[in-house]
């Protein structure tokens, strides 16, 4: 007999134990956690419009500011408000004109009403303020002495910078139209968001300038411009003007640098299906740009370093950098991530269809390309960790390059009409509002009916991707029934993260007839087997499996060599050649070498060209001299740079080839070839250094570092003093860069050079920081060198964020 009280007991006891039996028998979903940015600020405040009034003192670096937020409060018996402002000093804070309450700390400011405020009343709080920032405001050139460099001030909000130079809620979940006022010596100009609505000359030599956004975007995205610009403007057919800021002595860079800008603007309304939505469109080339460029709303600000001539189009172009900014305009700008987790939304598209357009005017064959690239890159990544594109912390090739691959599988899945109808929705949906991963998931069930939620959880919410193990085989049933058999095995490692994939794949057959067998099937399980009926028994000619690679994986397959040599020959997609061509490196030169050329003849674009070249180079057979000279005359200077840098050694045969790049339009290719010819044929050295003397570059005056270089090794205490001024303040940060590069090369340091690594070191620059640290290390590591360094640490004071810097370079 059991007591009341244990009857009770043994029956919670045994519905205990079902639960837990049932719950042990659930399905359940692992993913990795993102801690940091998985929800969105808390806000109590919705801001509609930021006003911001400044003047700066550009050679002491001091931004003098007046800002006015107008806001209604939208959480009840608020009575104090934070404003990010790290390192500002706060002057006046008001409340609809009233003098309010406010403390400061290391991360902002603190403001207290005197009485709650109101839900959905509109207020308007103002700050008057002074900053001198080195984050988010950069201050170029004002204290070069010597007078060379360019002067200008210029922003970069993102990711959370903006707060430096103007106290902000800065964060991308509160939307706000925003105003911008600037006074400033007249001799310059000045660009920010939206539309100029006025420009006034001042009596004390000064101008003012105002500008103004109607529809509301994301603080980060405020910018200023500011410099000695002239502007083009050009109009795109859909009737969007467009202003080419540009330096007013480059006339010539206008055309290379902003190629089928208007075009551009038309192809995007046309693929997007949704206008251009901030009415004027501007670009602005800046100094000293640590990224490629800034989709600033309505104003796309990008590092000089792309305002190219005709020769620096051919090394580095802005073209597809163009294109990827003008996406954001639409992602990332109309529609934002509400959180890090989802800036794939921004970046994955800008990639995508930055790539795409690229290739509507280069050829197609360069965004398939982009695409093998990207795929290469993405299973890198993949060996590191496992993070998924829906991550904060993603990183830079899941939130680019394997992105933009993920959205090309996504349209291939979908179908074209679908894809770019849940585009045109899901923007036009959630206009100038923030969103998240699961809102264009949405679109897609809500546009087109599709539940793409598998292709979202493998895809999106988990990272890898699949490797299939692929074998391939013809058979023969008892009836003589001939077929082509696929035996495809997913051998990826899974577990509670990385699961078996599942992707709609091609399979083809092509026959020596010129016809081809097809087969479209859904790869799922561990092993799966795929059949294509032989019915008329032709010869194979070759096999494919996932033409074009429409899906991001690895794959195995073996294929014999005349297999390979065939579907090099006589694949349609540039990518299946140039796959076939690969898996002919492991097979001897004698094997394949007069189908290479042959290949090489046909062959158009750069990429199968140059595995090609590097195959056949550094052998003396003339038949492959003779294809190298080609090569080295080819119009596209993908396909002479390849020639050039797989070559170890020039042949005397083509020693005149090599000299005529030496006027080549591509500076790159002159920088290449000028040390070459230096190092394996010195006799002629001065006559190659006199013919380039006064070739400068582009890209940080590359072809003239490279130039003092050799000339510092033959005279070092002549040239080694004039290439360590290229290492000072007057040169933009790529020259700089270039310069310490070349000084550790010839291992050169006086005064001059401690001087100038020192200022590299402390640069805002985030990359001329850190090549100058490394720099200071790498001279560091020899006593004398070391001396000098330490001698001059010692004779100057540091503020501490300056020693917390140098403490990096060990000192």
């Amino acid at each position: 007999m059991i007591s009341l009280f244990h009857q009770k007991t043994a029956l919670t006891i045994f519905f205990i134990g079902l639960a837990i039996q049932s719950f042990s028998q659930q399905k359940t979903k692992t993913f990795i956690y993102d801690e940091e940015e998985a929800v969105p600020r808390t806000h109590s405040l919705d801001i509609t419009n930021i006003f911001i009034d400044v003047a700066f003192e550009p050679k002491i670096g001091l931004v003098k500011g007046k800002v006015t937020h107008t806001f209604l409060a939208i959480q009840e018996g608020i009575d104090s408000i934070f404003f990010d402002a790290p390192g500002i000093t706060i002057k006046e804070a008001m409340l609809d004109g009233k003098a309010l309450k406010f403390t400061t700390d290391s991360e902002g400011v603190s403001v207290f009403t005197n009485a709650a405020l109101a839900l959905d009343k509109t207020y308007n709080i103002t700050f008057v303020y002074e900053a001198t920032p080195r984050l988010g405001l950069y201050f170029i050139g004002w204290n070069d002495k010597a007078n060379l460099s360019r002067k200008q001030i210029w922003t970069q909000g993102q990711a959370y910078d903006n707060r430096y130079w103007v106290p902000l809620f800065d964060k991308q979940n509160d939307k706000a139209t925003t105003e911008v006022k600037v006074k400033f010596d007249a001799a310059y100009k000045v660009l920010s968001n939206g539309t100029k609505i006025e420009e006034k000359d001042l009596k004390d030599g000064t101008k003012s300038w105002h500008y103004r956004m109607t529809k509301p975007h994301s603080a980060y995205l405020i910018m200023l411009g500011i410099g000695k610009y002239d502007i083009k403007t050009v109009k795109s057919k859909g009737g969007v003007a467009i202003d080419l800021w540009h330096y007013p002595e480059y006339p010539e860079r206008v055309q290379p640098t902003y190629i089928y800008s208007a075009e551009m603007m038309d192809w995007f309304e046309q693929e997007l299906m949704v206008k251009y939505p901030w009415g004027k469109y501007a670009q602005i080339p800046v100094q000293d740009f640590t990224y490629g460029a800034m989709e600033n709303t309505s104003a796309t600000l990008f590092g000089d370093f792309y305002l190219v001539d005709e020769g620096g189009y051919l090394d580095k172009a802005y073209l597809y950098v163009n294109a990827h900014e003008l996406t954001h305009q639409w992602f990332g700008d109309l529609i934002t991530e509400r959180t890090e987790k989802h800036h794939w939304l921004h970046e994955n598209f800008a990639t995508y269809y930055g790539n795409l357009f690229t290739g509507s005017v280069r050829g197609m064959d360069y965004y398939e390309w982009s695409r093998k690239t990207s795929i290469d890159q993405a299973l890198e990544a993949s060996k590191k960790d496992l993070l998924p594109i829906a991550h904060s912390k993603a990183g830079t090739v899941r939130h680019y390059p394997k992105g933009a691959v993920m959205l090309d599988m996504l349209r291939y899945v979908a179908g074209d009409v679908e894809f770019r109808r849940t585009m045109k929705y899901f923007l036009e949906k959630h206009a100038y509002q923030n969103v998240d991963s699961d809102d264009l998931l949405l679109a897609f069930h809500e546009k087109t009916g599709l539940s793409l939620d598998w292709f979202w959880e493998q895809w999106i919410y988990r990272g890898g991707e699949p490797k299939y193990e692929v074998n391939f085989r013809e058979t023969n049933d008892s009836k003589g029934n001939r077929a082509s058999e696929f035996v495809i095995t997913q051998v990826h490692e899974t577990n509670e993260l990385i699961k078996l994939f599942k992707m709609p794949i091609i399979f083809e057959v092509h026959y020596k007839d010129g016809t081809v067998a097809s087969r479209k099937e859904t790869i799922e399980e561990y092993r799966q087997v795929v059949t294509i009926a032989n019915e008329s028994k032709k010869e194979i000619d070759f096999v494919l499996f996932d033409p074009n690679m429409k899906v991001m994986k690895s794959v195995t397959f073996y294929k014999p060599l005349e297999m390979l040599i065939a579907q090099a020959q006589r694949a349609t997609n540039m990518l299946d050649r140039y796959d076939a061509l690969v898996a002919l490196r492991s097979y001897p030169l004698a094997q394949k070498q007069d189908a290479l050329i042959a290949i090489y003849n046909k062959e158009k674009f750069f990429a199968t060209k140059g595995e090609i070249i590097a195959q056949l180079s550094n052998t003396s057979e003339e038949k492959n001299l003779e294809l190298i000279r080609l090569a080295l005359k080819d119009a596209d200077v993908d396909v002479r740079k390849a020639a050039i840098t797989n070559t170890k050694k020039i042949d005397e045969r083509l020693l005149a080839d090599f000299e005529k790049l030496l006027t080549d339009k591509s500076y790159a290719i002159v920088e290449l070839v000028l040390d070459m010819l230096c190092v394996q044929n010195p006799a002629k050295a001065n006559e190659y250094l006199e013919q380039t003397k006064n070739i400068v570059g582009i890209r940080g005056s590359n072809v003239r570092i490279k130039w003092l270089e050799i000339q510092a090794q033959r005279d070092r205490a002549t040239y080694a003093p004039q290439l360590a001024n290229y290492a000072g303040i007057s040169y933009e940060f790529f020259t700089r860069v270039g310069a310490m590069n070349a000084l550790k090369k010839i291992n050169y340091v006086d005064d001059v050079v401690v001087q100038h690594i020192f200022d590299c070191a402390l640069n805002a620059n985030i990359k001329l920081s850190t090549d100058g640290i490394a720099c200071i290390k790498y001279f560091s590591g020899q006593l004398a060198y070391k001396k000098m360094i330490d001698a001059y640490y010692q004779s100057q004071t540091w503020l501490p964020w300056q020693k917390k810097l140098l403490a990096k370079a060990g000192l």
